[in-house]
């Protein structure tokens, strides 16, 4: 198969797969819960109770009319006054506009396109540098305990990771925090705190300094995974065959390691990369939670807590289209990097 099938190939595939994932959203978030969340009322009792905000005091007649006008646009919004087959419609159309409606249940206000617009930039940065920090810290570690395997360095990084690895995100930030008490003698300051009424350098470095903690957090959580991924996927490549011809050749260790095992060893780690860069719009919901990191991730939270089904709705088909753009790109890279996948 040529390189051209092969991304034809792989375009196809992740579009059928973004149009059954889609169908999966519009069942898990608009039909389910009227199954499971409203026993025993009607359709547009359970409508009220989870898409339409709580009427309030209405004591003007003025204010009757416009609750009733914003009751009207929700229920046309997501055609919940029409046949199912014309809601799937709406929700499609809705989906691939960004349209997504407004949030529900009290914890969020105003629209969900907003809501993520506000918290997106705060989780890219976040999830964004601790997740390129853990791959370079990880993979360099790892090719350095492979190469050295059995002696100090190697085994001594593999049982610190190993522990670090197997503690839970929230008490690894709970712990860093008790340090960081220990240290300075103050507790975190979250990031609304750290920058309130600064301006230019000094919003810059409080943004920083809260910004240090969630960061460190989920860099020591994720170098784990990829350090014991790349270790032994360098272990299996220095092992074969043509490794060690070259090493019978003469060619000097570092060249052997880093230009030929590396290349090979690379390809797995490339779409273990792919896919966490795809899952950093799902925000880190623990620590965003801990840390109060205004994040999607802590809106994920809260509209978990609220019931807030739009705002879960945009924020699971957001996550799922960056997923299929990044592993369709690893794809894609692996039939550059490595020939025989594209003519396999």
């Amino acid at each position: 198969m040529g390189l051209a099938k092969y991304i034809a190939r792989r375009t196809i595939y992740t579009g059928m797969l973004l149009f059954v994932v889609a169908l999966f959203n519009f069942f898990l978030f608009q039909v389910l819960p009227f199954i499971v969340s409203c026993p025993g009322r009607t359709f547009d009792e359970c409508v009220d109770a989870l898409y339409v905000p709580p009427p309030g005091d209405l004591k003007t007649p003025q204010q009757l009319a416009a609750y009733e006008a914003l009751k009207a646009k929700i229920l046309a919004l997501y055609g919940f006054n029409s046949p199912i087959w014309f809601r799937l419609f709406l929700y499609i159309k809705a989906m691939f506009t960004f349209n997504f409606g407004y949030n529900v249940g009290g914890a969020l206000t105003g629209t969900v396109i907003s809501t993520i617009q506000q918290r997106l930039w705060y989780t890219v940065i976040l999830l964004g540098t601790s997740t390129v920090a853990a791959f370079v810290i990880g993979v360099a570690l790892g090719v350095v305990a492979a190469a050295k395997r059995g002696r100090v360095l190697d085994v001594g990084s593999l049982a610190t990771l190993l522990f670090v690895n197997a503690l839970p995100v929230f008490f690894l930030g709970a712990m860093l925090e008790l340090l960081q008490k220990q240290s300075l003698g103050s507790f975190y300051s979250p990031v609304g705190v750290t920058t309130l009424l600064k301006y230019g350098s000094a919003y810059y470095l409080g943004f920083l300094q809260a910004l240090f903690l969630p960061f460190l957090t989920l860099t020591l959580a994720g170098i784990g995974g990829v350090f014991l991924t790349e270790r032994a996927v360098m272990i299996d490549t220095v092992a074969e065959d043509y490794i060690l011809m070259a090493r019978a050749k003469g060619i000097p260790e570092r060249t052997v390691l880093y230009k030929h095992a590396f290349r090979n060893a690379i390809l797995p780690i490339t779409t273990a990369f792919a896919i966490s860069i795809g899952f950093i719009l799902s925000g880190a919901i623990i620590t965003e939670t801990v840390f109060n990191w205004p994040g999607l991730g802590q809106a994920i939270y809260l509209a978990i807590s609220a019931y807030d089904f739009p705002l879960e709705q945009a924020i699971f088909f957001i996550i799922t289209l960056m997923v299929l753009i990044c592993v369709f790109a690893a794809d894609i890279l692996y039939g550059f990097l490595d020939p025989r996948v594209s003519t396999g």
